[in-house]
């Protein structure tokens, strides 16, 4: 996939997730046909990046970020996405010491922390 195209997707990807994120978000606006739409939307982002590595250290950590966090959101839960979620965590936590101390690899850590947190719990 190209670098600008692969951009693209990862961006379009965060920006769906923002939608249903909690904080400052108008989740009271979202009504269920549309709630509905943007999980399928995201969970179909999100298989069609999965298999996809950034080509910058910063371009992988900011993939990883948006995989994150559309699993943070996802009401789709299935054995094979778990599997795709553990591989993220996984790939997240390789680039995590590579990356120089920025707002990305902070927002990174934080999803990280998060997913790996509820991955304990279960």
């Amino acid at each position: 996939m190209d670098t600008i195209i692969l951009q693209e997707k990862i961006e379009n990807l965060l920006s769906a997730t923002h939608k249903l994120l909690p904080v400052g978000s108008d989740m009271e606006n979202i009504y269920a046909d549309d709630l509905s739409f943007l999980n399928k939307s995201i969970h179909d982002q999100m298989n069609e990046l999965y298999s996809q590595q950034g080509r910058t250290i910063e371009q992988e950590a900011t993939l990883c970020l948006a995989l994150l966090m559309g699993y943070s959101v996802s009401m789709y839960a299935n054995p094979e996405d778990e599997l795709k979620k553990q591989t993220v965590l996984l790939r997240t936590w390789k680039i995590l010491s590579f990356l120089p101390p920025s707002s990305l690899k902070e927002q990174l850590l934080s999803a990280y922390n998060g997913l790996q947190h509820l991955f304990e719990i279960n």
